[in-house]
């Protein structure tokens, strides 16, 4: 007798479906790439008020281009016999006004040339500052050139063309009669949507194997969880 209602019991605890489910990550962790904000906090930061090849966002450049200005100037021969800079006998004049014209041609070259055309729309933040994970053998233009590729990976972000997404295995079991219950795994969240298929797939077969896991605590045979998760019976679902 107490076989029987064994058997009866067993008969009515199966796994109805299997699951794949892909989910937007809503409030995914950016930090690695950086943060925007309405103030710099390094050389690196970019300024979003001006274009990529803007003197503005190129913070060393700028610096040498000012010092050697300010060294031109304090160079500079200054006549002091000619009120009027270019006296045409006066050979000092002549080098005072040759000295004047180079340091004004790289005082422009230390000038924003873009006129603000950069990637800030109104009300948004004006600098994007990079997370500055360098190596130790990185030298001013592989920093540079790293803070740029987080930057335009976080506005490629902010545009639509790709998101974070979490993946979770799910089933769905009958345990008695009439009670059915959803059966998760812990699922990983913080995957990049254009990962690489070996990603995805292996995140995808860590998660189905959770999911056996649990089904073999709450008593599932190994058989039937074997038949439920032949490939031909798991579903996916994008939400």
């Amino acid at each position: 007798m107490s076989t029987t209602k064994t058997q009866n019991a067993s008969a009515r605890k199966r796994i109805l479906s299997v699951t794949i489910r892909r989910m937007v990550d809503v409030s995914p962790d950016t930090s690695w790439l950086g943060e925007y904000s309405n103030r710099a906090t390094s050389e690196f930061s970019i300024d979003r008020a001006h274009s990529e090849d803007c003197i503005e966002n190129d913070t060393i450049q700028k610096e040498k281009l000012e010092r050697i200005a300010d060294a031109i100037e304090n160079d500079r021969p200054v006549c002091e016999t000619h009120i009027e800079v270019g006296h045409i006998d006066c050979e000092v004049c002549a080098e005072e006004y040759a000295y004047t014209d180079a340091m004004d041609v790289v005082r422009e070259l230390a000038e924003c040339d873009c006129g603000e055309r950069g990637d800030r729309g109104r009300h948004e933040y004006r600098y994007f500052n990079p997370y500055e994970h360098w190596a130790k053998n990185d030298t001013e233009t592989d920093k540079r050139a790293c803070a740029r590729s987080q930057y335009e990976r976080m506005e490629s972000l902010h545009a639509g063309n790709w998101c974070f997404m979490g993946i979770r295995a799910e089933a769905q079991v009958q345990t008695g009669s009439d009670i059915i219950q959803d059966i998760t795994s812990g699922g990983l969240w913080g995957i990049e949507s254009d990962s690489g298929k070996e990603h995805i797939q292996e995140t995808i077969r860590e998660e189905l194997s959770n999911l056996k896991i649990e089904l073999l605590a709450l008593g599932f045979s190994k058989r039937a969880i074997a038949s439920a998760f032949k490939p031909e019976h798991i579903r996916e679902k994008n939400d």
